[in-house]
């Protein structure tokens, strides 16, 4: 990708802000994926070059795939490349062109913006180009007020203005309540990210209506750098339960699988009772090692169970993790599992559930110590009401402050810190060893 001039930490801009740049108008965003990103640059540049159009494209390409996970804010999602055209004529010439060079490419569909033609890769919206003092996220309506520009359905024409690009409709991204198929009423919305949504829904086919989930796999959703995309995602979970069911794990039924307006959709049983803790609280208030050894006694058999099945779960978590009435634990959310002995997988998990190391790599080690450095976490987080620190010292501080049995130390560091072994409060280096260890050892311009 051809160095652009300006940038700040995390934007590269095509020039500096001139006077006559406006303050609002018709936004225009190609959209795109870490592996189509330089192709659609290298296509479009040249028409906004051309005409010395102000354009602003991530600064890595990293941060375009965190920007299409939907985790910095839903209607970030596929903002590869935003446009500020100075004029309505300039914007749909613009749109024209640009669809025209990429046309036949795939990418993410923006949430809430519209579509310039069916099946393009460019969208618009009417939105702040630049953020004055105190009138953050601000456009003018057509009696001069102040209107909160916003980024939401059936929000990308005001109602103020006329379209000038011609579309009618916006193609919505993700399911809306209502109706899925004939089978299936959509009543809540659970979670949305650029990969898929996740849906609680009533299911009509069954003898009695039953409450089911719904996950959903988006195609071009949060596309990985080996090409897999939310609809892969899914899939790939389909068989992992499927597996799983197969060797007595108490993991959701599949009751059917099936593809609708090119995405993927799973349909499975919704898991009752409350999970260990809401995916909404990082931290607990204090800790008891009671708890917490309770919770080992039943998650590290299920973990066990996992793998003599032959997979790796790597995305324990105590969101994923259900109580339920008097049956025990039941587990959910297989999208980054993985076979045992599988190394050519990129990483998978929550940042806090991770091994540190795993995050970093293009490749895994074979073994189970995703799902171990998860279990020690869980442990360590039920006991003490923190997440484990990175020093030792640390980790032995809390230890002895919350009056940890001493056993239970050695087993957490082993899974947290394999290479180490945990003896009278110090810690020796192990050897490395063939396999893995068992558990038994200025103005800001907005998108």
């Amino acid at each position: 990708m051809r160095r652009l001039p300006f940038r700040d930490d995390r934007w590269c801009y095509s020039r500096r802000l001139r006077v006559d740049d406006p303050f609002e108008g018709w936004k225009l965003h190609v959209s795109a994926t870490p592996l189509t990103a330089n192709r659609i640059y290298s296509l479009v540049r040249p028409h906004l070059a051309a005409r010395k159009v102000l354009f602003k494209v991530p600064r890595r390409l990293e941060f375009l795939a965190q920007l299409n996970t939907g985790l910095r804010g839903f209607p970030q999602i596929g903002k590869f490349l935003t446009v500020y055209p100075k004029s309505a004529e300039e914007a749909t010439e613009l749109a024209h062109l640009l669809h025209e060079a990429t046309r036949g490419l795939n990418a993410p569909a923006v949430p809430f913006d519209a579509p310039y033609r069916k099946r393009s890769i460019v969208y618009y919206r009417y939105g702040s180009f630049r953020v004055p003092p105190k009138e953050s996220g601000m456009i003018t309506d057509a009696r001069g007020r102040k209107r909160l520009d916003r980024r939401a359905p059936n929000s990308a024409v005001p109602y103020w203005l006329a379209d000038p690009f011609h579309q009618n409709a916006v193609r919505p991204v993700g399911i809306r309540l209502g109706p899925l198929a004939p089978d299936y009423l959509v009543y809540k919305i659970i979670s949305q990210r650029g990969k898929g949504g996740v849906y609680e829904a009533l299911d009509l086919s069954a003898a009695t209506p039953r409450a089911v989930i719904i996950k959903e796999g988006r195609a071009h959703g949060e596309t990985d750098w080996q090409g897999a995309d939310g609809r892969a995602f899914v899939k790939h979970e389909g068989h992992v339960l499927r597996c799983l069911r197969a060797a007595g794990l108490p993991v959701p039924k599949i009751f059917r699988q099936f593809d609708r307006g090119g995405h993927h959709y799973l349909v499975l049983q919704k898991l009752d009772g409350p999970p260990l803790q809401l995916p909404t609280r990082k931290t607990r208030q204090g800790g008891s090692w009671r708890d917490a050894t309770k919770i080992l006694r039943q998650l590290e058999p299920l973990l066990e169970k996992i793998h003599a099945a032959g997979w790796v779960w790597r995305d324990c978590k105590p969101s994923h993790v259900f109580r339920r009435q008097g049956r025990g634990l039941g587990l959910l959310d297989f999208e980054g599992a993985c076979r045992v002995d599988e190394e050519d997988v990129l990483p998978w998990g929550s940042e806090n559930y991770s091994p540190g190391p795993s995050r970093n790599r293009f490749r895994r080690r074979s073994g189970f110590a995703e799902d171990d450095y998860a279990l020690g976490v869980i442990a360590f987080q039920f006991g003490t009401g923190r997440f484990p620190q990175r020093t030792r010292s640390g980790r032995l501080a809390l230890y002895q402050q919350t009056k940890c049995p001493p056993a239970l130390q050695a087993k957490l560091e082993s899974w947290l810190f394999p290479r180490f072994q945990f003896v009278g409060g110090s810690a020796r280096l192990l050897r490395p060893c063939p396999g893995s260890l068992r558990r038994s050892n200025g103005a800001k311009f907005t998108a």
